[in-house]
This record gives C-alpha cells, structure tokens and sequence, in this order.
C-alpha cells in the first residue's frame, strides 16, 4: 500500500530490519526474496503481502465486478422483455449498454489478476483458463457470434462446453449488445449463403441477440462465481495456498516463486494493455492499416479508454497491495522507498495521461495525447522490467523479454 506521507507508521514488525538492510545504491547486490537464510522480518513481510492477494486485492475486485453485473443482469432482462412484448425495445437496450460500460470496465481491474485460477494453463502455475471464460479479447469472432445468434441454443445444457471462447463471455456479450442490423460474417457463412439471417428479419434479430445476451450473462456470472470460489477460504483457497509459497504451499515451491507469479501478473500492463490495446492501433507493431484498428479494445462500446485506465488502477492496486502491505513496502524494507514512489508515481502519471484522451481511442489514433499515454504506460513497464526486477532479483516472464515498441 502507498499514502507516502504517512504511510509506513505500522512498521514495527520490520522496524529492526532497517538496521540489518542498509541503503545502498541500487546497483549493488540486494537480497533474494527466495533465500532460505534470509532475515525472518522480511520473510515474514513477504508472506504477508502474499496472504493479501487474494482477500485484499483479488476478491475485492471480483466482488466489485459481481456488483456491476447487477444493474446489467436486470438491464438485460429488461431489454428482452421489452422485444418479447413489443416494448420500447430501443430504449432498453440503451440502458443495457450503459450498464455493459460499466460492468466491462470494473472486469478490466481483474484483468490485471491472471494468477493461479484466473490465469492460462499453460503459461500460469495453477492456472485454470477462468479469465478466458469470462473475457477472452482479442480472441473473438464476431461472426461466430451472430451464427450463434441465428441457432438459438444457449439455453442447451452444453452450450459453454461445447463452443469455443470466441464466441461467448463479455467481448461476445458487446457485440451482441452494440452490433447493427447486419452481420459480421461474409456472404459464403452459412447463415448468409443459406439465408436464415435475412429469414429473421430485423425484429427477429433484435429479439434473439436481446434473449442471447441474458444467456451470455448468466454465463459470465457463473464463471465469475468460480473464480471467487477458487480464491475464498470455503472454496479452492487459493489465496491461502499463495501465502504458504515455500512452506507447504501445492503450488509454490519457494517464497521467491509465489513473489514471482505475483511479479508475472503486473506484466499484464506490457504484454496487453501497451502491446495490444496501445501499440497496434497506433501503429508501433506490425500490422496492416485494415487490421490494426480492428485491434481496438472495446471499439464497439467505445470503452477502450476507460478499460485502460481500469487496467492502470488495477496494477496499483496490485503493486500496492492495496490498503495493506504490498511490493511498495517490500522495497521500502529493502531500503528502495525511492523506487516504490517513483513506479506509483509514474503509475499515477499514466492514469492521467488516459484522462487527456475525449472520446474512443479509435478516434484518437493519431493523436499526441494517444502516443503520450502509450509512452507514459512504458515508463511503468521500464521501472517494473528494470530497477524493480534488479532489486527483488526477480525472474522477467520470456514473453515480456525484449520490447519491440
């Protein structure tokens, strides 16, 4: 947690460490968070700040978005109803779409959480795919999407077994709810060449995406719940499996290893939020004119901005640990305060930088203010790839080694 002025005032658990730890330069050696002979106070602060992950920081933020899905459940039903029964359908689906901005940027905060159970299971110790089944961009295929709109069967047993990711979960759920009348798919597709597209006419489109996305919701909704459950004490508890890294924990051999999944997560804000939601529409990547704005975040919702801004919150609140200890107070126990305070101001800095931009990112392109933020977003990632990796003798994820932009 940071407050800087008077922040570290609990301190008295570490306060003889800073004795043992002097200030030093940051080139020089600092200790290795994963030794076994280390100082026990800092044993004990870095099991500490992992036992907060999960109830400090993970599960407030799955909380706050099971709180945004409230409004847009009840905005969903309303939308269907008001197709079911030839009411001011256009309306109600307005105010669905407002409440979608709102849940889908509260999703963004967890998006910056992809440890154990939310994160890939081939890339993430314990992970289990949740966050994909809950949001899975930029995988996603619009036309899969309105095939499935035109089959009508998500209310089938089988229906989030049987399909991909692509074509469910939050990103489908936007363009369902912000699609026009016309499809995503070429002419060859067969609900084009076959004609039970056009066959539903515009009422019948507008009624079964309306009905479709109730389903997608309840699906979010459900996968959501696992992923809380997988974190809470009466569930999975993975939380607590995090905070026993090197002493017991079925995950985490070593306490350097559960700091280093903790680390792994805040690459989030380089390997997505800079490459992929930042880089590619601006054209600092490789990409086509055709297909780098297709690459926008929340181009349909015209919510890209805000889910960068979420995605910034959400690293701070990650480094921070929120209101409790987190990697900031490890570094100032390590005698690096200087580089806490710089990673949350430049955070802080970048959140501002989102501000600059009025309106969609895909309208700003082109724009100063864009590169700024993409640029202030890099000054993060540098500090995190950088001083921070030297000083807690951190492990870089391979994917996030180099830095084409």
């Amino acid at each position: 947690m940071v407050s800087m002025a008077g922040k570290f005032n609990g301190w008295r658990v570490v306060g003889g460490l800073l004795l043992l730890v002097t200030l030093r330069p940051m080139a020089c050696a600092a200790p290795d968070v994963g030794n076994s002979g280390l100082p026990p106070e800092v044993s004990a602060l870095v099991a500490t700040l992992l036992g907060n992950v999960g109830p400090e920081v993970v599960l407030p933020a799955l909380e706050d978005y099971q709180a945004a899905a409230i409004p847009l459940d009840q905005a969903l039903n309303d939308w269907a109803s008001a197709a079911q029964t030839g009411g001011d359908a256009v309306a109600a689906r307005q105010s669905a779409q407002d409440a979608y901005r709102d849940a889908a940027v509260s999703w963004q905060a967890v998006e910056m959480l992809q440890l154990g159970p939310a994160g890939s299971s081939l890339t993430v110790t314990a992970g289990q795919d949740l966050r994909d089944e809950v949001y899975s961009w930029p995988t996603i295929n619009p036309c899969r999407v309105d095939q499935e709109t035109v089959e009508a069967a998500w209310d089938t047993a089988d229906f989030f077994t049987e399909n991909l990711v692509n074509s469910y979960g939050l990103d489908a759920l936007e363009h369902v709810l912000f699609a026009e009348d016309v499809n995503a798919c070429p002419g060859q597709v067969d609900i084009n060449a076959d004609g039970t597209w056009d066959a539903l006419g515009t009422d019948g489109v507008a009624l079964n995406r309306a009905e479709f996305a109730v389903a997608l919701s309840a699906g979010v909704n459900e996968n959501v719940a696992e992923l809380v459950n997988a974190w809470s004490v009466s569930g999975g508890d993975f939380g607590a499996d995090l905070a026993k890294s090197g002493e017991g924990s079925s995950s985490f051999a070593s306490m350097e290893d559960g700091l280093n999944a903790v680390y792994d997560a805040l690459f989030y804000l380089e390997l997505v939020t800079k490459d992929q939601k930042l880089a590619k529409p601006l054209g600092l990547v490789d990409c086509t004119a055709a297909t780098c704005p297709l690459d926008v975040e929340g181009l349909a919702s015209d919510a890209s901005v805000p889910m960068i801004r979420a995605n910034l919150e959400g690293f701070r609140t990650l480094f921070t640990g929120a209101d409790v200890e987190g990697m900031d107070d490890l570094l100032v126990a390590l005698g690096h305060g200087d580089l806490a305070v710089e990673i949350v101001e430049a955070v802080d800095a970048a959140i501002v930088a989102t501000d600059a931009i009025d309106g969609p990112l895909s309208d700003a392109v082109d724009s100063v203010e864009a590169m700024d933020l993409h640029d202030a977003v890099k000054v993060v990632i540098d500090l995190v790839k950088g001083d921070l990796a030297t000083v807690l003798t951190l492990q870089i994820p391979n994917e996030a080694a180099g830095d084409a932009d």
